[in-house]
């Protein structure tokens, strides 16, 4: 009993840290290790006891994020139901990810031009994690839901880019965590222009 219970308490520590340095990096990318501990409500000891410096939490940051995106892409269904509905629930469920995309995108270790093998690895993944995605536009594309001229990665790359800059609007107060996926799909599939009847989609 007593090893489980610590064994929780040690898991509860760890996940607080990784979700204090989330909001901690996200704002300020140079944060110190004492910011993360203190946002987490941990002396620094403790914070070492699980991370040794700072490389060791941003990998382990990067799995935690790859782990939401396996979780987003399997809760999403992708392979059931009409392509442009599978598309909807994944923009969902990547846009509660938002923050832990916004760090990683910003996180400069990632975008080395000499990239650390763990780097290499771990965007090695993040490509394996991402086939049921890709499949999901290849179904789109055969069945004339998606642009049939805008590439599998195209579209990856902008279903990326679009809750990177939703979440660092919510950031910034410019949009509400709550219109924020609404916003990223209206952008992503009608653009900036307004219905051809004028009307303002709700």
């Amino acid at each position: 009993m007593t090893d489980t219970v610590e064994s929780g308490s040690r898991t509860r520590t760890r996940r607080a840290i990784l979700d204090a340095a989330v909001v901690v990096f996200a704002k300020r990318r140079n944060a110190s290790l004492s910011e993360v501990a203190a946002e987490a409500k941990v002396a620094r000891s403790t914070l070492h006891r699980y991370f040794a410096d700072r490389a060791e939490l941003v990998f382990a940051l990067a799995e935690d994020v790859l782990v939401g995106f396996e979780r987003a892409i399997a809760d999403a269904e992708l392979d059931q139901g009409p392509p442009l509905e599978a598309f909807r629930r994944l923009v969902v469920g990547y846009s509660a990810l938002g923050q832990r995309i916004f760090f990683l995108f910003n996180e400069p270790t990632f975008y080395q031009p000499d990239p650390d093998p763990d780097v290499a690895r771990f965007f090695e993944k993040l490509e394996q994690a991402s086939k049921p995605i890709e499949a999901l536009i290849d179904r789109g594309h055969r069945e004339g839901v998606f642009a049939a001229n805008l590439s599998v990665d195209w579209i990856t790359r902008i279903l990326m880019w679009m809750v990177f800059i939703g979440w660092e609007a919510v950031e910034e107060n410019a949009l509400s965590r709550l219109a924020a996926p609404a916003t990223i799909l209206q952008t992503i599939e009608t653009g900036i222009l307004a219905p051809p009847s004028g009307r303002v989609e709700e």
